[in-house]
């Protein structure tokens, strides 16, 4: 698990006034709104005798301590302690960490680490059919979670091989080679194309794509800063399916899945449910086949496992990540499960800003390499 990276918590429409427990990198955050709309998340432990902030309420923009009622604004600075003499001072170090937050194709993204704004990659910008809202396209969102690694998880997404052996939809097990390919990796997205003959379809989608077509094309990103991976897939001239899955990490072995389904066909709001029902299913087979897969953890070394040329696009994914670890970048998920005696937090960007007057450590990191 990765800090300085942006990892989606939650819908934008789940984060209102009330408080909003959501678990990510194996730590606990709150979500809220103030007064003005603007979304928010800290650390969800009260630095003063652990309550969690998500169980409490906000209050003219601050989350409320449900135990003393201190309370906390977005920039996780305590603003008022009830049980204060008049004239006494906040002390310094009432304070949570508070963490960037933007809200981007109905997301709630937030970045988790301490880099400065300058620092900090920007969120993709590589889904405008959603931006733009033209009409001619129809949008349907889910939720899921997978039992593995989330590096596990995000490979599975841009493998090609897999798909004859585990997908029954659209694998096509007449056609299981796949040719030799070239990956682009520039601008933080690791980009990849390629086609076959896909299994004819069922259902409502067979009256709207027709058996009789050439050969899909599919278009698949990755954007490495913001784990998340477009797939565009041409089910013939002008239509198209696009699956947007941002990959959040919960803990070591748990993965959430929040993902987006567009299609420019059979855009009516009654095919919705089949369409998303389409996505699960797809998700559920992925899910069999992922929560046994061992290590739990990607290998050290690419020599760990023989990987062929048709694993191109996971192969870079994986080298870039193992980059970033080697950075210092990886929370040490081992030592963190066993160091049950302290509250540890995810370092924000103000702890760089000022180190001092902090109640509660960082996670353990791996060393750097």
């Amino acid at each position: 698990m990765l800090l300085n990276q942006w990892y989606v918590l939650a819908n934008c429409d789940e984060v209102t006034s009330a408080p909003k427990r959501v678990h990510a990198l194996g730590q606990d955050f709150v979500l809220f709104r103030d007064a003005e709309g603007a979304a928010h998340c800290l650390s969800d432990t009260c630095v003063h005798k652990g309550a969690s902030l998500s169980c409490g309420k906000v209050v003219d923009g601050s989350v409320e301590c449900p135990y003393h009622g201190w309370r906390f604004d977005g920039s996780g600075a305590c603003v008022k302690i009830p049980s204060l003499i008049e004239g006494k001072k906040i002390p310094k170090r009432a304070r949570v960490d508070s963490y960037p937050v933007q809200e981007q194709w109905g997301w709630i993204w937030a970045f988790l680490g301490d880099a400065a704004e300058a620092e900090r990659p920007p969120l993709p910008d590589f889904y405008p059919e959603y931006e733009e809202q033209s009409g001619e396209w129809r949008f349907a969102r889910g939720r899921a979670q997978f039992d593995c690694n989330w590096v596990r998880a995000l490979e599975n997404g841009v493998d090609r091989a897999h798909a004859v052996f585990v997908h029954t939809d659209f694998g096509n097990p007449d056609s299981p080679e796949v040719e030799d390919y070239e990956v682009d990796d520039s601008n933080n997205r690791i980009y990849g194309a390629g086609s076959g003959k896909p299994l004819n379809k069922r259902g409502a989608w067979r009256d709207a794509i027709p058996d009789a077509r050439e050969e899909r094309e599919v278009e698949v990103q990755i954007f490495v800063p913001a784990p998340c991976i477009r797939i565009q897939m041409h089910m013939q001239k002008n239509m198209s399916q696009i699956i947007v899955t941002a990959y959040t990490p919960i803990e070591e072995g748990k993965t959430q899945l929040n993902f987006i389904q567009a299609r420019n066909f059979l855009t009516d709001e009654k095919f919705d449910e089949d369409s998303l029902k389409r996505v699960y299913f797809v998700i559920e087979e992925d899910a069999i086949i992922l929560k046994h897969l061992k290590p739990a953890r990607v290998p050290p070394s690419l020599a760990d496992e023989l990987l062929l040329s048709s694993d191109h696009h996971g192969t870079v994914f994986r080298q870039k990540i193992k980059e970033l670890e080697a950075k210092g970048l990886a929370i040490d998920a081992d030592q963190q499960s066993r160091d049950t005696e302290c509250v540890r937090v995810i370092p924000s960007p103000l702890r760089k800003e000022d180190p001092s007057n902090w109640v509660f450590k960082s996670v353990p990191m791996r060393e750097a390499r």
